[in-house]
């Protein structure tokens, strides 16, 4: 009885969640929310802005965070405009301290230009050493 109390309450916990896969985090990642997309691929209409919200536990101090953001399509991987990072981060500020949970909200812009596409986005909060912090990766179909 217990265990399923466990999973519903873990399964109510994720239904705003968005499903991405860590693509190696050297935080743990609490949450991943990209806005209107649960489940895989996220449609994303041109031209739009969404909402990225990430909640996570650094694996170490954090005194310098950047954005860092990359499309992979046919085979190719595309650098893709990404915001700031230490100022984007909207609970709690740097640095980072283990163990404490902080939460990152940025917007990730699909502008009219860009064509109709599926790609894989891989979008990571990397640290002063070069760290990933937070490595979260999902598949968007761009219409």
């Amino acid at each position: 009885m217990m265990h399923q109390a466990i999973l519903l309450s873990v399964l109510l916990g994720l239904t705003s969640a968005t499903f991405v896969q860590d693509c190696g985090s050297a935080g743990t990642i609490v949450s991943a929310e990209i806005e209107d997309c649960e489940l895989p691929p996220c449609v994303i209409t041109r031209p739009n802005n969404k909402d990225v919200n990430i909640t996570f536990t650094p694996g170490n101090e954090v005194t310098d965070l950047k954005t860092k953001i990359d499309a992979f399509i046919g085979g190719v991987h595309f650098p893709w405009p990404g915001p700031g990072g230490c100022e984007l981060i909207v609970e709690g500020s740097c640095p980072l301290q283990v163990g404490e949970q902080y939460k990152y909200h940025a917007a990730m812009p699909v502008l009219a230009e860009y064509p109709s596409l599926s790609a894989v986005v891989t979008w990571k909060l990397v640290d002063q050493d070069d760290r990933d912090q937070v490595c979260i990766a999902f598949p968007i179909d761009i219409v």
